[in-house]
């Protein structure tokens, strides 16, 4: 009988550590009251949550183009048949959008108060200066930070949370600086992201009196998407050009969304039009509020055809979103 109850005890003991190895075991999958993990390698950003049942995204933010500023460097999609988040790709990984191009837009700006001849031209996002045959910078990236509920991240950690936000401070040179290598702008973006949106806000601050030309601001790769619905109602293509019509009061479309072949994946891209430049106060009657072009790439149109004058110490800004649907 006492051996009897020795063996049920011994029992119950290796229950009870196998149970605490289970608890207190390290994991590399996010607890379910999680919606995300956060991994962050050097000047890279790997973002993981559930996309659709059994895929993963995984979202890479990082330095990208000839300036090495902070953007979408990366999309990819992971099967995943448990309730749980892997943090990083496996090797089902396949990549969904590789960044070619500007997420962010670059500025057609000319200061007015110094003038190295330079002619119209766009600077900042991934636009450089070609100089005997090499590119160089039109902007630079002064710092980022990535943060986790006030936390800012450490190296080659795994996080677990709902939402992180990632800012980055930048300065964009002139069209007509480029040689005498003068930033005129001091660009601030803020990413607040919860699994599957990624929120948007840019803030740029003259650093001298500058003439704003052009700006699109909030725009997209398509990557391998098929077609493209605008907010008013137009449809079309993405691998042609297309556009939300002329802007009037009845027809100002403020948001696109991006369709696969097969509609399995969208994505909503949407610009709050009461916030700053969203307005298109300086978008004039006979263009559109969006286009696209026939190299798969869609652009809100923020600042084209009416100039805006910024003063030194003035700021211009907008916020938009980009949501996985």
């Amino acid at each position: 009988m006492a051996a009897s109850k020795g063996k049920y005890f011994a029992i119950f003991v290796i229950f009870v550590g196998i149970a605490f190895i289970l608890l207190f075991a390290p994991r590399n999958i996010a607890p379910r009251r999680y919606g995300m993990t956060v991994l962050k390698t050097g000047s890279d950003i790997f973002i993981s949550y559930k996309y659709k049942k059994n895929t993963d995204m995984h979202l890479v933010i990082g330095k990208c183009g000839v300036n090495e500023l902070i953007g979408v460097k990366a999309i990819y999609l992971d099967t995943n048949y448990t309730d749980e988040i892997i943090p990083w790709c496996t090797k089902h990984a396949v990549s969904f959008i590789t960044a070619c191009t500007d997420w962010i837009g670059p500025y057609m700006v000319k200061a007015l108060e110094y003038d190295d001849g330079g002619k119209p031209d766009f600077t900042g996002g991934w636009h450089g200066n070609k100089v005997d045959g090499k590119e160089e910078p039109t902007a630079n990236m002064e710092s980022f930070t990535v943060v986790i509920d006030n936390e800012e991240l450490m190296d080659n950690k795994v996080y677990y949370c709902n939402h992180v936000q990632i800012k980055a401070t930048n300065y964009i040179q002139a069209y007509n600086t480029k040689d005498i290598k003068l930033n005129v702008l001091k660009e601030e973006v803020k990413y607040d992201i919860t699994p599957n949106k990624v929120k948007v806000e840019v803030v740029a601050t003259a650093l001298e009196k500058v003439l704003l030309q052009k700006y699109y601001g909030l725009q997209i790769q398509n990557g391998e998407f098929e077609r493209i619905e605008y907010s008013n109602g137009i449809t079309a293509k993405c691998k042609e050009y297309s556009d939300s019509g002329s802007r009037n009061k009845n027809n100002i479309a403020n948001s696109f969304k991006l369709i696969s072949k097969d509609d399995t994946y969208k994505m909503v891209v949407t610009l709050d039009t009461s916030y700053g430049l969203g307005n298109f106060e300086y978008l004039s009657d006979d263009k559109p509020t969006i286009f696209t072009q026939d190299y798969c790439k869609t652009y809100f149109n923020l600042v084209n055809g009416i100039d805006k004058i910024i003063e030194k110490g003035d700021s211009i800004k907008w916020r938009g979103s980009y949501e996985f649907k």
